[in-house]
């Protein structure tokens, strides 16, 4: 039955109870509440009987009935300032088997009671603590926990956890490690439903709450809720370390700066309150803690207006592993209780400085004393906590020991003795059927038998041992601590390399493994290797720290090569692996000769088959000019390489490339020889003599480059002449006068401008005599009576019937009282003509002089067909003063009034005969030197 009692009025108090008595009188059963007043206490209750545990329950142990008992309260004004808890007519054989926790409607938790008594068996016969029909009501203000007493008097205590690690079967939450009513409950909603959580731990003893439980809750509406945040300085800390305690305190948000904190460890008070800073902090250092998990809570109070709060943290205390070589060990002493977890729980090993992974371990209990061995649960666990072993439970016997040593090894001959005795054994798990449960934090057990559990796991990190007491009445101790032996097999690396590396098809290639551990050159155990997914041969012994394997199949590709090194007692295994790549066969073949005009077939045969090729035939660093393995180049395609003129040499590569992976050859030499020019005759081969004949020298060069360039052409005239030598561009005009006639053989020969000759050509030139001078149409040329050898001055070209360019018109021409003769005719890329004037010339015959008249070479003139630019490599198109190679001097004028503003006229320095006449009429003659009009060229414009 709910009742519900409040200290606002005491007529309500009384009016409640009455109607409570009178409901129980008439047997009705009530599980509502009435209306609540704001600020004040309000006592809430539920009658109904708890069976601690459940009627029928197996071995006479687990939770009770009903599980939860609930206690709804609703219509509380304000926030919780207190809370006390009742337990009505208690009876039970064994008070410490009951664990007791109450839970608010908002899910905090505190264990009010929980194994009370003398659980660690320090008062002999005040191990168990009986209660028949009391009262219990729990209060942080009382004087002080639940007494170790065989009979419990009714009373106010304090809430009383002696044990840890107690376990609460769903739908029961998780413990908190609260202590006290205020830390657990103050500042909370008080509405909702309030539950209390009982179980039953131990077997053999049972017992009932008949008049149910209460709760007197007390609230204030004025009061400030509050907050308290602990935090650490670090942990775990080593004993005898400080450790520094940092609490925070805030109301909305805000730091409160009035009240102190009280740092307490578990229910005893470290140090006097701190008052809080500025900041709302607070602080404490201690050094004094034991090893083990310690609560530490922070509880804020003694500011007006502001609800108490508080925080905790848990703070873990190791005691320094003592190391020698690979032995680790904790002297603390292990305290066993007469039922439950040991102090420390768990008790800690840290493991450092070990390499590779484990191979072997073994632990040692040292000073072993217990009154019951067979109650002892002690199980081991790794780094790594889902690793553990138990290394003796449920066995041992039921003699008491005392002080003995107890080594356990998976290759010890037997399992634990019984009756215990010092010495070295199996580990032994004698399960008794009762299913070992381990309170957290321990791990859950694994099925592991052996220490091979551990086995090439990591070994260094914290290694703890969990002891628990899983039957009440005896107790004991592990008083010289413990120990872990961790033997590890070092761990090695394996670095494989390749040489050469990129490698060629057919090319040996060896692969080197080298092993170390560290710093230590592994030369045990043996390397074997793999290639592309499959073994290659025998596995190959490590010598000082390396094994190598050679091969020379590697075809063109990317094969994966594996060093696995395979481990002995001492050294781990491990591997590495790499990807030979091996680059197809670059073979340019060569050297390659060709000469102007011709082609030539570049040889890649040499190379890997399959692939792609491509060519750098002209040395210029870029593949490209030709492709295939075998290709032909004409002499177009190397001209426009750059490959255009010999002799030169040029530097030729392949690459060949295949899936990404490429291969430049070695350069090869192509060697370009020089081609002689041919040569061809043209013109009219009928000659006149006397009169100037004139043949164009055409010339044919395979290189673009030589026939861009001036050839020199040797003339043999045919008539005993001297060999005439011209320097000039392919389809140079050439001029001889023959003085016999008959049949003239011509042969002329070219040379390019690397020194190519070539074979002569020939032509048959017809010298006819030369005609009577009887120029038709008339006026018939009036020979001067008295010869000039003056070569006759350029006449004008303006005759009575209007200007007229005599040079350039074909013709006969009379100008000056002269007659003139032109004929014209294609030339190279213009039209010359050739200009003639009828005249007596004085020559040296036979040791005289003699004159005759006819017609008489005058000038050449070049008609504007090319530009002026198209004449700049020839002499007779730009102004100055030049020498032929057969010594004879020329002079160029351009410009000039009598050229005009675009056009040159050329003289050649020659030695020609003067005449003068004395006072009596008498004509001498002399030799002299000088300049003598030549030839005219005409631009375009």
């Amino acid at each position: 039955m709910t009742t519900d009692t409040r200290g606002v009025r005491g007529t309500t108090r009384r009016s409640v109870a009455s109607l409570s008595a009178v409901m129980l009188a008439l047997g009705w059963w009530t599980l509502g509440t009435s209306p609540a007043l704001a600020d004040g206490s309000t006592t809430v209750a539920n009658t109904t009987s708890i069976d601690i545990p459940a009627a029928g329950s197996v071995n006479q142990l687990g939770p009770a009935n009903p599980y939860p008992s609930s206690i709804p309260v609703a219509g509380l004004g304000g926030l919780v300032t207190n809370v006390t808890v009742t337990f009505t007519n208690l009876t039970h054989g064994s008070v410490g088997d009951i664990d007791a926790m109450l839970v608010a409607p908002s899910g905090e938790t505190l264990v009010v009671m929980s194994d009370v008594g003398d659980p660690s068996g320090e008062f002999p016969g005040a191990q168990l603590v009986t209660a028949n029909n009391v009262n219990l009501t729990f209060s942080d203000s009382a004087a002080g926990p639940v007494p170790r007493v065989f009979i419990l008097p009714g009373g106010t205590y304090k809430p009383t956890n002696t044990g840890a690690g107690d376990a609460f079967p769903a739908p029961a939450p998780t413990p908190s490690n609260a202590t006290t009513l205020a830390g657990a409950f103050t500042g909370i909603n008080p509405n909702g439903s309030w539950q209390l959580f009982a179980v039953d731990d131990v077997s053999g003893e049972t017992g009932t709450m008949a008049g149910g439980w209460s709760l007197t809750i007390t609230t204030a509406t004025s009061a400030v809720a509050t907050s308290t945040a602990v935090v650490t300085s670090g942990t775990p800390t080593t004993t005898g370390d400080p450790v520094t305690f940092t609490a925070s305190v805030t109301a909305g948000g805000t730091p409160a700066t009035g009240g102190s904190v009280q740092f307490s460890d578990g229910s005893s008070n470290l140090g006097a309150p701190v008052a809080l800073n500025a900041s709302g902090q607070a602080s404490l250092t201690t050094s004094a803690l034991s090893e083990g998990t310690h609560d530490i809570r922070a509880t804020f109070s003694g500011a007006a207006g502001f609800l108490t709060s508080n925080g905790a943290v848990a703070q873990r205390v190791d005691n320094a592993t003592v190391v020698t070589g690979n032995t680790f060990c904790n002297a603390g002493t292990i305290t066993v209780p007469s039922v439950g977890a040991a102090q420390p729980y768990p008790s800690n090993i840290t493991v450092f400085g070990l390499s590779g992974t484990i191979t072997k371990v073994t632990a040692s209990l040292k000073g072993l004393s217990h009154q019951a061995p067979i109650d002892l649960d002690v199980l081991l666990s790794g780094p790594a906590p889902s690793t553990n072993l138990f290394l003796l439970s449920d066995t041992g016997g039921f003699n008491p020991v005392s002080n003995v040593d107890v080594t356990l090894d998976d290759a010890a001959p037997a399992g634990v003795s019984a009756p215990l005795v010092s010495g070295t054994f199996r580990p032994t798990n004698a399960d008794d059927g009762s299913n070992d449960v381990m309170p957290t934090p321990a791990p859950a057990p694994s099925s592991a038998t052996g220490f091979s559990t551990f086995n090439g796991s990591a070994p260094n990190g914290t290694w703890s041992l969990s002891v628990v007491d899983d039957a009440s009445g005896d107790s004991g101790s592990i008083a010289g601590g413990w120990c872990v032996t961790v033997t590890t097999q070092a761990a090695t690396t394996t670095v494989l390399s390749a040489a050469p590396s990129p490698s060629i098809p057919g090319q040996p290639v060896t692969f080197t493994a080298a092993v170390d551990a560290g710093a230590t050159t592994v030369s045990e155990g043996s390397v074997s290797f793999n290639l592309d997914g499959a073994v290659v041969d025998a596995a190959v012994n490590l010598v000082a720290g390396h094994a190598t394997w050679t091969t020379s199949t590697l075809t063109a590709g990317t094969h994966t090569v594996v060093a696995t090194y395979s481990g002995t007692a001492s050294y781990g295994s491990s591997s590495d692996d790499l990807d030979q790549s091996v680059n197809p066969a670059a073979d340019a073949g060569g050297p390659y000769t060709v000469g102007e005009g011709a082609e030539v077939t570049l040889d890649g045969s040499g190379s890997s088959p399959g692939m792609t090729y491509t060519w750098d035939v002209n040395g210029d660093g870029v593949f490209g000019d030709a492709s295939g393995s075998s290709p032909t180049l004409t002499w177009a395609e190397l001209e426009s390489m750059g490959i255009d003129d010999g002799p030169m040499v040029r530097a030729v590569m392949v690459r060949v490339s295949q899936g990404g992976l490429t291969t430049d050859s070695a350069a090869t030499t192509l060697t370009v020889e020089n081609a002689a020019p041919s040569v061809a005759i043209t013109g009219s081969l009928a000659a006149t003599v006397g009169l100037p004949f004139s043949l164009v020298l055409g010339a044919a060069d395979p290189s673009s480059v030589d026939m861009a360039a001036q050839f020199t052409f040797t003339i043999t005239w045919g008539d005993g002449s001297a060999i005439a030598t011209v320097v000039g561009p392919a389809g140079q005009s050439v001029t001889h006068t023959y003085m016999a006639s008959g049949p003239r053989t011509v042969s002329v020969t070219a040379t390019d401008k690397d020194g190519g000759k070539g074979s002569p050509a020939s032509a048959e030139v017809t010298v006819a005599t030369a005609p009577s001078p009887s120029p038709t149409p008339p006026p018939s040329p009036k020979p001067s009576p008295s010869p000039s050898a003056s070569p006759s001055p350029s006449p004008s070209v303006t005759s009575g019937s209007g200007p007229t360019d005599l040079y350039s018109t074909p013709g006969y021409h009379d100008v000056n009282g002269r007659t003139w003769f032109t004929t014209c005719e294609p030339y190279s890329q213009t039209l010359r003509c050739r200009t003639s004037i009828w005249a007596t010339q004085v020559s040296y015959v036979n040791g005289a002089f003699r004159s005759s008249t006819g017609w008489y070479f005058n000038n050449l003139t070049y008609l504007p067909s090319m530009k002026r630019s198209q004449w700049a490599g020839n002499p007779l198109g730009h102004a100055g003063e030049w020498t032929s190679t057969q010594g004879r001097m020329w002079r160029t004028e351009c410009d000039t009034l009598a050229t005009g503003g675009n056009g040159c006229r050329s003289f050649i320095r020659a030695r020609y005969i003067v005449s003068s006449v004395d006072a009596r009429g008498n004509r001498a003659f002399q030799w002299t030197h000088g300049w003598l009009f030549n030839s005219m060229v005409r631009f375009r414009q």
